[in-house]
């Protein structure tokens, strides 16, 4: 307890001292959608020597201002399109953290302004909208990323290194287990339909990220089971797919706590992500009979969300209009995944 209480106080005094050392020229960030995701990622912002909070945006001028007091006191905006369309106000990306609905409409009207965009996952409610903000960001030179955190972190980054070292031999077979014991109510976003809510298209787009990522293309075959709550949105899945020589198996629930882990398989080893998978701090790299040859720690500050923000600053200062990390081929290829998936329902 006393070790959680310094890590604590480590953590706010060095929070406290970054928000005060600035850069000279640090990146400009817009925020649209002021709920939870949006304190948290501005919170990393405050954090980051070399980003700023410049602007949000809520259809609630109070709440805007209230959000603002606690980010430098910024400027605050009664609406999304007041932001987007000031001329005077120079962002340099905008973060969009709204319910899944919304995200098409949002995406657009910023990258129909020329705005970059970072966008919470899911990127979008289907693949149509996201082809369609494809090549608008495209024809308007935009950056645009889903905020797909769990690619930017370091354990992340250590398989994918393992992987291209042939430490696990030739991939097999992909897992990705996530649950969560949720209390049914239909004003939570994750099951009220209107909002896209679902676990597939909630905390579920994680491991589909995940096992289309290490699937290497589009699956050839797929099947499922689901389960629908009392209101009728997916609560529990199974779902396996195959394509190029591998497998994959998925499974999610709603009402069931156990351990959300994730492994990539190979004919000559394994790696294991510890739970929570999409946000672990420790990855490890397995021999085929199972022997432990290594483990990889990363140190956190802010959830691993650091790492989002520091993909993104870096993609912006180098003008990029993708990141490798988290491309929007990516993105795509787990929106056809669930599209899939949903359509088949």
């Amino acid at each position: 307890m006393a070790a959680n209480i310094l890590k604590k106080l480590v953590s706010y005094l060095r929070h406290e001292f970054l928000k005060k050392r600035k850069s000279a020229d640090p990146v400009r960030w817009g925020i649209i959608g002021l709920g939870y995701m949006a304190e948290t990622f501005s919170t990393v912002i405050d954090g980051n020597k070399y980003g700023k909070v410049s602007a949000v945006a809520s259809r609630s001028i109070s709440k805007a201002k209230a959000f603002a007091a606690k980010h430098g006191h910024c400027k605050a905006y009664g609406s999304y399109e007041a932001m987007v369309n000031d001329e005077n106000l120079q962002l340099d990306i905008i973060y969009i953290a709204t319910p899944v609905k919304c995200h098409y409409e949002n995406i657009k009207l910023c990258l129909s302004a020329g705005k970059n965009v970072l966008c919470e996952k899911p990127i979008t409610f289907d693949a149509e909208q996201l082809e369609e903000l494809r090549t608008l960001a495209k024809n308007n030179n935009c950056f645009l990323m889903e905020g797909m955190w769990m690619k930017c972190l370091p354990t992340f980054q250590k398989a994918l290194e393992w992987i291209r070292n042939n430490k696990i031999g030739k991939i097999e077979l992909v897992k990705a287990d996530f649950y969560k014991r949720e209390s049914i109510d239909p004003d939570i976003t994750i099951f009220n339909e209107k909002e896209g809510g679902g676990v597939l298209r909630d905390f579920g787009v994680y491991a589909i990220a995940f096992v289309t990522h290490f699937l290497n293309g589009k699956p050839e075959k797929m099947s499922f089971l689901v389960r629908k709550s009392q209101y009728g949105i997916d609560a529990d899945w199974q779902i396996t797919a195959s394509g190029n020589g591998r497998n994959a198996v998925v499974n999610l629930s709603s009402n069931f706590g156990s351990s959300s882990k994730a492994a990539v398989i190979g004919n000559d080893g394994m790696i294991e992500w510890d739970t929570q998978f999409n946000r672990t701090n420790r990855v490890c790299l397995y021999d085929k009979s199972g022997r432990l040859l290594e483990e990889f720690k990363a140190v956190y500050w802010y959830d691993g969300f650091e790492y989002e923000v520091a993909e993104v600053q870096e993609c912006i200062k180098c003008h990029k209009l993708e990141s490798q990390k988290v491309s929007l081929e990516s993105s795509m290829e787990t929106i056809r995944f669930i599209d899939r998936l949903m359509n088949s329902l």
